[in-house]
């Protein structure tokens, strides 16, 4: 085992309706009454954002509210954002949304307290200011894990896909407040699901792993698991839907000092070329890698990962058991409104030097680099043309792992 080090600074707060009660953290960190909501247009629109407003009034909060955020959050937004933040005078800054709004929160705290854009920050060009702002995240879907990571993802103004870190930029409170995610969508309640799952795997798996990421992550696939099929049947279930946020977090502990893998490089890849949703990005990526990645210096923890997504029957050997773990991860994803072809995006063939290249990019090394099995250049070609050439229903299979 190799030596590791482990700290959470995000203190986590679970309960329905936790989200009308944001007041007192806010109040107990300055004596300035202000706070401004970094959110999107829908769940304004959706009227989540009016109450949260209203119970910060009733304690004398005064609040501004930012609703720009993008699926794959800008540098623009980030920018916007901070230039609230800074033109208020805010002392807290909430995130309310999925993990667009909460990365978008997350660096804007900490832009805010300098002189720079976004982009000074991005690939840790340059180290960021000291954050000066409290910061609560509120996720309204079970998926990123945002909420207790010091990691964010942004797009440049050519859609790459790029990332930040600090130790910082950890969120100081998370609130888990499943009433927030019932009226989420299915397809969003589908891929973010699903993102928390390769969290969980990619971490567990990796190079970077040790024994609190495996203990977390293995429980955030058997919640993922357990939770994802009950919640599409039962829209309104709140103690899935909370095993759905608490899996997420527990997912996002993982990937803290676990990193991720094969599957984030591919999915930020086909976000970067084709704009998918990242959730759908992964999930389509893993669906075509996971037999491939069955590592046999990490098959027991493939087997266990098996065990951890509901497999019961008794095998062999361990490499039999976590093969069977990859076929129920593959019926899990195709029982999910998750779109597995990616024509409808605009992707063809004609396509896959960018998508290559995107998978070659400096900014998708790292999950490269850390997956459980090195993926070579031709490894990723085949894994580009596969997607590209994929047809649900149709025969073609994903790649062996031999």
């Amino acid at each position: 085992m190799n030596e590791f080090q482990y700290f959470l600074k995000t203190r986590v707060q679970y309960g329905e309706n936790k989200s009308l009660e944001l007041a007192g953290p806010i109040q107990e960190f300055s004596g300035k009454n202000k706070a401004v909501i970094i959110t999107d247009h829908a769940l304004v629109s959706l009227g989540f954002i009016q109450p949260i407003i209203d119970s910060l009034a009733a304690s004398g909060i005064e609040c501004k509210v930012y609703s720009e955020v993008k699926s794959n959050p800008t540098f623009q937004n980030i920018d916007e954002a901070a230039a609230l933040i800074r033109e208020f005078d805010s002392d807290a800054v909430i995130a309310v949304g999925g993990g667009s709004p909460l990365d978008t929160a997350k660096t804007a705290a900490l832009v805010a307290g300098g002189d720079h854009g976004a982009e000074h920050y991005a690939l840790m060009a340059n180290p960021f200011p000291p954050k000066k702002v409290l910061m609560i995240a509120v996720p309204t879907t079970a998926g990123t894990g945002a909420e207790v990571t010091s990691t964010t993802v942004y797009s440049d103004a050519h859609h790459r896909k790029l990332w930040a870190w600090d130790q910082n930029m950890q969120p100081d409170l998370a609130v888990l407040d499943p009433v927030l995610t019932i009226n989420l969508p299915d397809f969003l309640t589908a891929a973010t699901g699903i993102d928390a799952l390769v969290h969980a795997l990619e971490a567990i798996t990796g190079q970077s792993s040790n024994p609190i990421i495996e203990a977390s992550g293995l429980h955030a696939i058997r919640l993922v698991s357990e939770n994802l099929p009950l919640v599409m049947r039962e829209k309104e279930n709140l103690d899935a839907r909370g095993n759905l946020l608490i899996a997420s977090m527990l997912a996002g502990i993982a990937i803290e000092y676990g990193g991720t893998g094969i599957a984030h490089n591919i999915g930020h890849a086909l976000s970067t070329t084709g704009g998918l949703h990242h959730g759908r990005a992964v999930a389509i990526a893993l669906y075509h890698s996971y037999e491939w990645n069955l590592d046999r210096s990490q098959i027991a923890v493939f087997a266990k990962a098996a065990r951890a997504f509901g497999v019961t029957d008794s095998y062999d050997s361990d490499r039999e058991l976590a093969h069977a773990g990859a076929v129920r991860c593959r019926k899990l994803i195709e029982s999910l409104p998750i779109d597995l072809e990616v024509t409808a995006d605009g992707l063809t063939a004609e396509d896959l030097p960018h998508l290559l290249a995107a998978c070659l990019a400096e900014e998708n090394q790292p999950m490269r680099r850390n997956n459980c099995r090195y993926a070579a250049d031709e490894d990723l070609e085949r894994f580009a043309k596969q997607i590209i050439a994929f047809q649900q229903g149709g025969k073609t299979q994903p790649l062996s792992p031999a």
